[in-house]
């Protein structure tokens, strides 16, 4: 007598649980008992491409990967302090980021509680790369790529770090109604003098110059009749950028110094006639 026919093979419903059949999915990236192993498989110009497949810690059958997996990382003190200073470098790009959408999204009201923040991040931020790789002193470029590595973005840091000044002196909050705009005038004529006068006396050091770029930038800012693409502002915004991506040790070279001294006095020079014009 004939033995009847099997049943027909029937998939396993969405919802049930894996079974012989069914392949349990690899852990999701970033979860415990889970190890990224690249694998090599041919491409289709001959070569090998490298494949990233994430595996469980017991399914990883290499001898070597599993002695690399096992193996205690110890760390020495160069390699230490290289790990706290990117740990700094993260912690204060982080904060930027946050201050800034904080300010942009009307978190903070007083302009004054901004910019004392943010005045205290941006010389942290200059100190900090004086310990970092000449790849990754311009925040412009650095901040992005840096962030990208975790998978955050930090777009608004990097331009506030790169301008080096708050949003408020960079742009400007407009003239206060109390205080005399010859007032604003007088600071900003002093400003102009007295960075000429450092760069005439071989004052080239980044820290002894940016502070006093920043006072004229901010005194031009307290002016509001003047225009928003007001040139002579304009000339000593671009020169706050240089100055800002560059270290605090770092100094002019012979021709930046003639360059700058010369786009200073014209400058003052153009600020002076718009008050003549008045």
């Amino acid at each position: 007598m004939s033995r009847p026919p099997p049943p027909a093979y029937q998939a396993p419903a969405a919802h049930a649980p894996p079974g012989r059949n069914q392949q349990r999915p690899p852990p999701p990236y970033g979860a415990p008992g889970a190890v990224t192993i690249a694998r090599h498989q041919g491409g289709g110009g001959g070569g090998m491409e490298a494949a990233m497949t994430r595996v469980k810690v017991s399914s990883v059958r290499d001898a070597g990967v599993m002695a690399q997996l096992g193996q205690e990382v110890t760390l020495d003190d160069s390699s230490r302090h290289d790990l706290e200073l990117l740990a700094n470098y993260y912690a204060i790009v982080r904060t930027m980021e946050r201050l800034e959408k904080a300010y942009i999204g009307g978190g903070i009201s007083d302009d004054k509680i901004y910019e004392q923040e943010c005045q205290k991040l941006i010389p942290r931020f200059a100190t900090l790369r004086e310990g970092l790789p000449e790849d990754m002193q311009d925040p412009r470029t650095s901040i992005p790529t840096f962030m990208s590595k975790y998978h955050q973005q930090a777009n608004f840091a990097a331009n506030r770090f790169s301008i080096g000044v708050p949003a408020t002196v960079s742009v400007g909050g407009g003239e206060d109604s109390s205080t005399p705009k010859a007032l604003h005038v007088a600071e900003a004529v002093q400003a102009y003098i007295t960075v000429m006068d450092s760069l005439r006396l071989n004052m080239c050091a980044t820290d002894q110059i940016h502070p006093l770029t920043t006072d004229i930038v901010n005194a031009l800012n307290k002016i509001a009749v003047l225009p928003p693409d007001f040139e002579p502002r304009v000339k000593v915004k671009k020169w706050l950028q240089t100055l800002s991506a560059m270290r605090a040790t770092d100094e002019l070279d012979e021709d930046q110094t003639r360059q700058f001294l010369f786009d200073l006095e014209a400058s003052h020079q153009e600020f002076v006639q718009w008050l003549h014009n008045l």
